[in-house]
């Protein structure tokens, strides 16, 4: 497909009240602005949405406004309404909010005094990431909504207080109106644990016929953003609020990660427990958008999730990963062993199964998704929202070929060229697990560490006829 071409017209308008030239450039995504106060760029990243005015009937003027976000430093960020006239058309198009944002969010006209209850949720996620959310919401989502007309008493606002507040928000409020028919949407001020706190709740209860899936919208505070990153949400400056302006609701894929008896989730640094099963149950049950993962992926995970590792972002990540394949006490990095049972479909779309020949094993992970971090392609053949589960594996080999892959793994997914690795597509995988320390039992579900009981074993599938919830975004960047 050839470029757009360039626009080569110049508009005179104004900008900020003063007049100047407006030039748009279709290939590069910059507003050129010249005027008297000097020369200005826009780049289409940083505008959130541009909201179209009317044409003035005497002067044929357009006005329109950019909800426009600038970087300052200290990771510190600055929304501008700006106000402008005579906007070209081709950035108007580029940027213009969606017609599908008004079907989201409450319009313009909402009344306060109307008694309707808000269909509009921003949950603030305090403890994701860095803890940059609050912030976030304070100086760029909630002067961007008033901005766009979205008032302040035309939404609820949740900020958590603990690592069960969004899973009760959702449980009891948005799951009963969406039992009741109401369409409703949630922007999520989080990483991906917001997402997985919400489709644990709406994939475990009980929906009614009348169910109307909730749409969620994600401006990413997390320290991988794997959903984010794999689904186009992290390309520009605005971390997914263009997005939710721009984007529209599309199911998100989900999987399903069923547990033996005996199988605890770890929380609170592994200090505190919770079974997976309820009481008597054959098994338990937990659901993910992104991963399920065992031996060096879900142990990193696990041994990183600390308020000392959170303190470094996405580096929290390799610096677990050394740790674990060059151990400070010296001795050898964990080879962990289990029996691998995989189901995948022959050319004709009929299932078969498959054992792995290996007992011993370095590093076992199913995804949806193509990014666990902004860089770290994980599955480059994964497409956004394809609802295709694929595994990535390999065995137990020397330490510097697992540092050698993982570094591959951030070279756009070169490691699935690497002939000790395995990459492949699965309708489902079983892993049985022969550990005595629970250590080497732990399995990550998008971010969630579980401790399969001694002898226990994980079957994971992707979901079919389970959409209970849509995902904002603009799949056209």
């Amino acid at each position: 497909m050839s470029a757009p071409p360039k626009e080569d017209c110049q508009n005179e308008g104004t900008v900020r009240g003063k007049d100047a030239s407006l030039t748009y450039d279709a290939v590069e995504g910059i507003l050129i602005i010249e005027g008297d106060s000097g020369h200005e760029t826009i780049l289409d990243g940083s505008v959130i949405a541009v909201v179209d005015g009317r044409k003035d009937g005497e002067s044929g003027t357009k006005t329109q406004q950019i909800l426009l976000l600038s970087q300052l430093p200290g990771a510190h960020y600055r929304f501008e309404d700006v106000q402008v006239t005579n906007l070209p058309q081709s950035f108007i198009d580029a940027n213009v909010i969606s017609p599908h944002f008004g079907q989201l969010v409450p319009s313009r006209s909402a009344s306060k005094g109307s008694g309707s209850v808000p269909s509009l949720y921003v949950v603030i996620s305090i403890g994701s990431g860095t803890g940059e959310a609050q912030g976030f919401f304070d100086n760029v989502v909630k002067p961007a909504f008033t901005a766009s007309g979205v008032q302040p008493f035309s939404y609820y606002v949740h900020t958590t207080n603990s690592n069960k507040s969004i899973e009760r928000l959702i449980s009891a409020v948005i799951l009963p109106r969406a039992n009741e028919g109401v369409s409703q949407t949630v922007l999520l001020l989080s990483g991906d644990g917001g997402v997985v706190d919400t489709i644990n709740v709406l994939l475990s209860s009980t929906r009614s016929g009348q169910y109307v899936k909730p749409a969620i919208g994600l401006v990413t505070m997390g320290t991988g953003n794997a959903l984010a990153n794999s689904t186009g949400l992290n390309r520009d400056l605005t971390r997914g609020l263009r997005h939710f302006y721009r984007g529209q609701a599309h199911p998100l894929p989900t999987l399903t990660a069923t547990f033996s008896p005996n199988s605890e989730i770890l929380f609170d640094e592994g200090r505190q427990t919770e079974p997976v099963a309820p009481p008597a149950a054959d098994a338990g049950e937990m659901y993910g958008a992104v991963v399920c993962s065992w031996a060096l992926h879900a142990s990193l995970v696990a041994d990183s999730d600390t308020a000392e590792y959170r303190k470094f972002g996405s580096q929290r990540f390799q610096m677990a990963a050394k740790e674990l394949l060059s151990p400070s006490d010296g001795s050898a990095p964990h080879v962990y062993k289990g029996q691998i049972t995989l189901v995948k479909l022959d050319d004709n779309g009929h299932e078969f199964q498959q054992m792995l020949d290996a007992q011993e094993h370095g590093y076992i992970l199913a995804t949806l998704v193509s990014n666990l971090e902004e860089k770290l392609t994980i599955s480059p053949h994964s497409k956004p929202l394809d609802n295709q589960l694929r595994l990535v594996h390999f065995g137990a080999i020397p330490s510097e070929e697992v540092m050698k892959i993982l570094g591959l793994a951030f070279q756009g997914g070169a490691h699935i060229d690497n002939e000790t690795v395995g990459y492949e597509s699965i309708e489902r995988i079983r892993i049985d697990f022969d550990e005595s320390d629970g250590r080497w039992r732990r399995v990550c579900v998008d971010g969630r560490i579980v401790r399969v009981g001694e002898g226990g074993w994980v079957e994971v599938r992707k979901n079919t006829g389970m959409d209970v919830i849509d995902i904002i975004v603009d799949l056209r960047v």
